[in-house]
């Protein structure tokens, strides 16, 4: 399966329980075999896909991305992502979103995933903090992840929590000063999109 190009829309799609659960159009910054970025834009619309646990976002109502966007780095294997967030009308870089997610797998249409709940914030003004492990428990108790799965995450997350530490990064921050193409429409769900089948 070949790389995308810069601009093209690839899909990011979480599958839970063998399923595919939500997803979301994104437009592809960098591809290639060490490093895949992608931008997640203001107003992008979320496809769900019938599943038998909602998902939280459906609950709440929450049926587009809200805010500056924010741009996604992925490294085959890893178990999470670096994601950029930027704050205010001057689009100041407020610092890396660590998203403890399974390993990215390409599709034809993009990337499957699954967001796996903890997460740990770097701001460029403060020190790093771990976040939502009560959020994570709470799910492997009502079963979305199982418990080789579970302990696979919290095993991550000791990794991460000891590369912010050691202050080892393995990403560039310049990354913090990327704008995205204003030629760029939001992208939109395609035709078809509930039935691509899974790779």
């Amino acid at each position: 399966m070949g790389y995308f190009r810069p601009g093209d829309v690839a899909l990011r799609r979480e599958v839970l329980h063998g399923e595919p659960w939500v997803v979301t159009p994104t437009r592809v910054v960098r591809d290639g075999p060490d490093l895949l970025v992608v931008y997640t834009a203001p107003g992008t619309e979320f496809g769900f896909h019938p599943h038998p646990r909602t998902h939280h976002w459906r609950e709440l109502g929450r049926t587009r991305w809200t805010g500056l966007g924010k741009l996604q780095l992925h490294r085959p294997g890893d178990a999470y992502s670096v994601d950029l967030y930027w704050q205010g009308e001057q689009r100041r870089f407020a610092g890396f979103y660590l998203n403890l997610q399974a390993p990215f797998r390409r599709t034809a249409h993009g990337f499957d995933t699954l967001d796996h709940a903890l997460d740990f914030w770097a701001p460029v003004d403060g020190d790093w903090q771990e976040l939502d492990r009560d959020e994570f428990e709470e799910m492997v108790a009502d079963g979305k992840y199982d418990a080789a799965e579970a302990e696979g995450i919290r095993r991550t997350a000791k990794e991460v929590e000891a590369m912010l530490t050691d202050g080892r990064t393995w990403w560039d921050p310049a990354w913090g000063s990327w704008e995205p193409d204003p030629g760029w429409p939001v992208p939109a769900l395609p035709a078809g999109w509930e039935d691509h089948p899974l790779p």
